[in-house]
């Protein structure tokens, strides 16, 4: 684990083709699209970033007035860019570029990849420092650590209420998708959505 770099595993796994992986496709994407879209319909959100954006499959589906996504895969930013360079509004930079506060900060299948002290706490206090209303997170939210060297399931919520006084969760979900009940399939996820709410400027 103590030679494990996650940036350089999503690095490398991007310059060989490979995608965000599974949960960035199919049903768990159409899902996880649907609620955002909804949550920033319903919320009167104008502007989005992305911390963890990948290759863009998932971007794809959102019905967005302002995004921004932020990867460290130079790969992804090349190929979003272009991709989606006739959505007003929409750009793809690296997780450093200096940019404005947005309305809502969205971590999608990220934390549980973190399997660095370091590296989760500096992409945890990122994802709030660019937020300025919600957060919404999309992740597995207990300890354990697994037999994948890339996974590492971490109780993020606790790590929040001990760390950012400012927010309170304001909304959370059930993933009907969830491996409980559903079996541990490619097409089932042990992750769900908690959004946090700033209340304290």
């Amino acid at each position: 684990m103590k030679s494990f770099s996650s940036t350089q595993y999503w690095t490398e796994r991007y310059k060989r083709g490979k995608t965000s992986g599974a949960g960035s496709y199919g049903r768990l994407s159409v899902y996880k699209a649907n609620f955002i879209n909804v949550f920033v319909e319903s919320e009167g959100i104008q502007s989005v970033v992305e911390l963890g954006s990948g290759d863009g499959n998932q971007a794809s589906l959102f019905d967005i007035p302002k995004y921004t996504g932020l990867d460290i895969s130079e790969v992804c930013i090349e190929r979003c860019n272009s991709a989606f360079k006739d959505r007003t509004n929409w750009s793809f930079s690296l997780p450093d570029a200096p940019i404005e506060a947005h309305d809502l900060a969205i971590s999608l299948d990220v934390i549980y990849h973190l399997v660095e002290e370091d590296v989760f706490a500096t992409y945890i206090n990122r994802l709030f420092d660019i937020a300025k209303k919600y957060v919404l997170i999309y992740s597995s939210d207990f300890d354990e650590v697994t037999g994948n060297r890339h996974v590492r399931h971490r109780k993020y919520s606790r790590w929040v209420a001990e760390n950012k006084k400012g927010w309170r969760v304001c909304l959370s979900e059930d993933n009907p998708f969830s491996y409980e009940g559903h079996g541990n399939s490619p097409r089932n996820s042990f992750a769900a959505f908690t959004v946090f709410e700033k209340v304290d400027a």
